[in-house]
């Protein structure tokens, strides 16, 4: 029998700052980010001595930029109600020397076993 409420999608998952999620979708998610913005940066370097092919590849690299920030706000915000910790902590996510220590207590740090006031379950939007 399928559950009530609302379903995860990937909008949910990378645009929504509402449920939790664990560690595996959390680095994964990161893991995609990483790989979108290196391909467009490759694609950048590659066309340096072309005008029109440069400026074809920054714009998808400016707008993965933009798309990837938010994107990593609010899955922090997820991993972070996950845990059992409130949102606003995932700005330290872009404080230069956190960021690291951030990411790497996120990745390892695990979630709260059963429900909590973010989420009946994890990797789920909150009901």
């Amino acid at each position: 029998m399928a559950e009530e409420g609302r379903q995860p999608s990937m909008t949910w998952l990378f645009f929504s700052p509402s449920g939790r999620i664990g560690r595996l979708p959390f680095l994964f998610s990161w893991l995609f980010w990483f790989a979108v913005g290196s391909i467009f940066l490759m694609q950048v370097l590659k066309n340096e001595a072309e005008e029109t092919a440069l400026a074809l590849w920054t714009l998808p690299l400016i707008v993965s930029g933009v798309l990837s920030t938010v994107s990593i706000a609010m899955l922090a915000i997820k991993r972070l109600h996950d845990i059992g910790y409130p949102g606003p902590f995932a700005l330290c996510l872009f404080i230069p020397v956190l960021s690291p220590i951030v990411f790497i207590a996120l990745c390892l740090w695990p979630g709260a076993d059963g429900a909590n006031e973010y989420g009946s379950r994890r990797n789920a939007p909150q009901q």
